[in-house]
């Protein structure tokens, strides 16, 4: 039973893929985010990456990202793509640009955070 159960890689890669798909993210910029280049990305598009792994750990920074957006902007993927874009003074930045790196990932998540606390 428990071998029907599917691999926790797999399903990260996948929140993964999925994320930077619906938050208009380009490959590029996905493997900018885990810091691995776009080979390394395209070849572990099935197996993932393992979740306690520094990659796996950003995978989910991206993923909670999505998720916090996602909740905010009720389902809007035209809004979250446009917040994501677009200067935000409390961030000194376009979030999106501020993704390629882990202190800016972990702002983001944070700004995020403290936004849903207000809704």
């Amino acid at each position: 039973m428990l071998d029907s159960l599917p691999n926790e890689n797999a399903v990260l890669i996948k929140a993964f893929n999925n994320s930077c798909a619906a938050l208009g993210l380009s490959r590029d910029e996905a493997s900018a985010i885990l810091g691995v280049d776009r080979a390394t990305l395209t070849r572990n598009k099935e197996k993932g990456f393992d979740p306690h792994s520094k990659t796996g750990e950003l995978c989910m920074q991206l993923v909670r990202v999505y998720r916090s957006l996602y909740a905010i902007a009720g389902g809007d993927q035209a809004f979250m793509r446009h917040w994501l874009r677009s200067e935000n003074r409390a961030l000194s930045a376009a979030p999106a640009a501020l993704l390629s790196n882990v202190v800016g990932l972990v702002q983001v998540n944070m700004y995020l955070d403290a936004m849903r606390g207000k809704v």
